[in-house]
C-alpha cells in the first residue's frame, strides 16, 4: 500500500518472524550464543524465556539456518499432544518413514535413529516452541529422551522456548526433574530506547529506505508505548506508515505516532508487561535456587529437642557408671 509513497522494496515492519529482517542486539546477541553453544558444546536441555513479541521465534529461525552446525533440527510448534501423538511427530519431522503404535517401539527406533546421528558426526536437536503449552507427561517423555546416551555424550539435545509462564510450570514440584535437566537458561528481555532506534532503523534499510522516515521524537514515542516489544514496535511502526501515506506526509513525528496510539491491540496493556518484567527476576532466582539449592538451618524448636535429648542420653550413660 505504502511502499511507493516512502520508496521502499519491501514491506519493513510485518510481525511475521523473518530471519532477513533479523537484527540483534546486545541480549538478542546473548541468546543467539546461549543457544549456539547449548548446539556445540552442552549437554542437557536449554531453556530460551521471554515474553510474547521479544523475537524469540526470530532467533530460532536463524538458529536452523546455521551453516557451520552439522546438525539435524526439528522444530514442534504445536506440543499440546499426548505422549504417543508427540513420538510419531517426531518420527515424521526425523523422516524415520514409519508410524509407532505403541512407546517401546519408538524408542528402540528413535535410539537407532540417533546412533547413526552420532556415527555421522551429526547433532540431533528438538526445538520445542511455545513450551509454555507442554503438559507433565510430555515433560518427563522430553527428559527420557534428552538423557539417552552413547560413549557417555548425550545423544540429543533440546531446546524449550517459550513465555514466562514456562518459567511458573517449571517451579512446580512435580517438574523438579525437568528443571534439573536445563543446562542453561536464557531470559530474552525488551529493546532498550537507543536499540529500538537501531532496530527501526536496521528494518528500513533492509526494507530499500533511502532516509530517514521516523524522527527522533517519533522513535522516542513508540519506545514509551512499546517498552521495547519488538512485536509491538512493528505494529505501531506498520500503523504509523499507513497513516502517513493517507496523510501524505513523507517523515513520520512523534504526533502521527501518539495520533496511531488508538489503534494498538488491547492486548499490549503496559501494565501487565510491566508486572511480567518484575517477575521474572523472582523467577530467575527461584531457578537458580532449585537447581543450587542452600541447606537450611534447622529450627530453634528443632535444636532446643536435639540438645535436651543428647543431655539425657549423657546423664543416663553418667548414672549407668556410677551405679554399676
Amino acid at each position: 500500500m505504502y511502499l511507493s509513497h516512502y520508496h521502499l522494496d519491501k514491506e519493513p515492519f510485518s510481525i511475521s518472524p523473518d530471519p532477513q529482517f533479523l537484527w540483534l542486539s546486545e541480549k538478542h546477541q546473548k541468546a543467539f550464543e546461549t543457544l549456539k553453544e547449548g548446539i556445540l558444546e552442552r549437554d542437557g536441555c536449554v531453556m530460551l524465556a521471554g515474553d510474547i513479541g521479544t523475537g524469540k521465534t526470530t532467533l530460532i529461525k536463524r538458529l536452523v539456518k546455521l551453516d557451520d552446525v552439522a546438525a539435524i533440527f526439528v522444530t514442534i510448534n504445536d506440543p499440546d499432544l499426548d505422549a504417543l501423538d508427540f513420538f510419531n511427530i517426531l518420527a515424521s519431522e526425523f523422516q524415520m518413514d514409519r508410524r509407532f503404535s505403541g512407546k517401546d517401539e519408538f524408542l528402540t527406533a528413535f535410539r537407532h535413529f540417533l546412533l547413526n546421528a552420532f556415527s555421522s558426526y551429526k547433532k540431533v536437536l528438538i526445538i520445542i516452541d511455545e513450551a509454555q503449552r507442554l503438559n507433565h507427561e510430555i515433560l518427563m517423555e522430553i527428559v527420557g529422551l534428552s538423557n539417552l546416551q552413547m560413549a557417555g555424550r548425550k545423544l540429543l539435545k533440546v531446546f524449550f522456548v517459550g513465555q514466562l509462564e514456562f518459567n511458573a510450570m517449571l517451579m512446580r514440584e512435580e517438574n523438579r526433574d525437568v528443571l534439573q535437566s536445563i543446562a542453561a537458561h536464557y531470559y530474552l528481555e525488551p529493546l532498550s530506547e537507543p536499540e529500538t532506534e537501531r532496530y527501526i532503523g536496521h528494518r528500513l534499510k533492509v526494507a530499500g529506505a533511502g532516509h530517514e522516515i521516523f524522527t527522533l521524537a517519533a522513535v522516542k514515542e513508540i519506545f514509551a508505548l512499546s517498552k521495547g516489544y519488538p512485536r509491538l514496535i512493528n505494529v505501531i511502526c506498520d500503523n504509523a506508515l499507513v497513516f502517513g501515506y493517507r496523510s501524505g506526509l513523507k517523515s513520520i513525528d512523534g504526533g502521527v505516532i501518539q495520533k496511531c496510539r488508538r489503534d494498538l491491540p488491547k492486548e499490549w496493556d503496559h501494565a501487565v508487561a510491566l508486572e511480567k518484567e518484575k517477575l521474572v527476576a523472582g523467577v530467575e532466582a527461584t531457578i537458580e535456587e532449585r537447581q543450587h539449592p542452600v541447606p537450611k538451618p534447622a529450627s530453634r524448636g528443632y535444636k532446643d529437642f536435639l540438645m535436651l535429648a543428647a543431655a539425657i542420653v549423657i546423664v543416663g550413660f553418667v548414672l549407668l557408671v556410677l551405679l554399676r
